[in-house]
């Protein structure tokens, strides 16, 4: 694995970032939520996540800081977001992060989310306060099944007990349907610990799948 580079992320990879959390929230399907909930198209939305990035709010899934990379010859091949939440009185990562979407989206957009806002509203989880979250783990197809994945959940829990050394847990919000990640978890010592469904229909118009899961994992 000496052929692997895994490293903090810095601003010359926002761009990649930000195909790192499209990739991510698509799980495994074809809608973004940032597309189908703000009514952007994808190209847009691509710019918009890398003027998040670019605002650099420590503490959320779109904080540069969050982030580690791993280049191969020179080059991004993934990404893993996580940061422990209200880590040194940070606001929580709900409000950072629905501030820098306010602030990049603009009224029009907002407006739009708040009409479907009761379509998701049964599959938004609470993060719990001092706890790693792990948001937006992803490794290029052809980088699949190299044992990377081990390296970095051991890199990522690492960095954070050495931040903070009473961390208790690390949690993950995943859609139910993004079944090779699940296993990953799971083969990392995950488990299920809550399951939120939402039984309105038109959520397949907006979000991958209509059950979230809540998986953690105890120190």
């Amino acid at each position: 694995m000496s052929e692997y580079l895994i490293r903090k992320a810095k601003p010359s990879d926002i761009p990649f970032l930000a195909d790192v959390v499209i990739a991510s929230e698509k799980a495994m399907s074809d809608r973004l939520s940032f597309t189908t909930l703000f009514n952007k198209p994808e190209e847009e939305v691509k710019q918009l996540i890398i003027q998040m990035f670019e605002e650099e709010v420590d503490g959320c899934e779109l904080s540069l800081s969050s982030f580690i990379v791993t280049e191969f010859e020179g080059q991004p091949i993934s990404g893993s977001g996580a940061w422990i939440e209200g880590f040194n009185g940070n606001m929580p990562s709900g409000i950072l992060k629905s501030n820098l979407i306010s602030y990049t989206f603009g009224k029009e957009s907002i407006e739009y989310l708040k009409t479907k806002s009761h379509i998701v509203k049964d599959v938004m989880i609470d993060r719990e306060p001092m706890t790693l979250q792990l948001e937006y783990f992803h490794i290029k197809n052809e980088h699949l099944g190299k044992g990377l994945d081990d390296l970095l959940m051991k890199r990522i829990e690492e960095n954070a007990l050495a931040e903070y050394p009473e961390l208790k847990k690390v949690q993950c919000q995943i859609f139910k349907n993004s079944v090779f990640s699940i296993k990953i978890l799971l083969r990392h010592g995950f488990r299920i610990v809550g399951s939120y469904k939402s039984d309105n229909d038109d959520i397949f118009d907006y979000l991958p799948f209509n059950v979230k899961l809540l998986m953690e994992k105890e120190f």
